[in-house]
């Protein structure tokens, strides 16, 4: 599954530039005004983003201050290991709940961006919900990884 969100990420990433390049082309080759282009790639931008972050974590490609673990022996290292994962965790499980209300009221208020184009607010914020919902999976996954371990040693 962290795979599909990680091709997501690149697939939306690809069309933003592609976007973006037909911005500047239209805008300044054609000399016509954008309108929709600035904000499909910031949605795509922030969906790629989120849904990409479970991918990143899958992959160990985070940021980590691994560091710190040349201090510890390595009880402690898978120790800390768990504890952060299960803060990072309640962390995301608290944006999932924000991030559902925050659909829930633009989807059934019918919020929407205001703009000439004016696309619906619950697609972008839905990419937010999405994403911590993959993350809860990835760290859940982490975690019974890490405790698998703990428990072998």
């Amino acid at each position: 599954m962290a795979q599909v969100c990680g091709a997501f990420a690149v697939t939306a990433l690809l069309f933003s530039i592609l976007i973006i390049v037909e911005l500047v082309f239209e805008r300044y080759f054609f000399q016509r005004a954008i309108t929709w282009q600035t904000e499909l790639v910031t949605m795509l931008l922030v969906a790629s983003t989120f849904i990409g972050s479970a991918y990143v974590l899958s992959e160990k490609a985070h940021v980590s201050m691994e560091w710190i673990y040349d201090f510890l022996s390595s009880k402690n290292v898978l120790r800390l290991k768990i504890f952060t994962s299960l803060l990072s965790l309640l962390f995301f499980l608290i944006l999932f709940y924000f991030g559902f209300l925050m659909v829930e009221e633009a989807f059934t208020k019918n919020y929407t961006t205001g703009t000439v184009w004016d696309p619906p607010l619950w697609v972008p914020y839905s990419s937010m919900m999405i994403g911590a919902a993959l993350m809860i999976l990835q760290y859940l996954a982490e975690i019974m990884k890490l405790t698998d371990e703990k428990d072998k040693n």
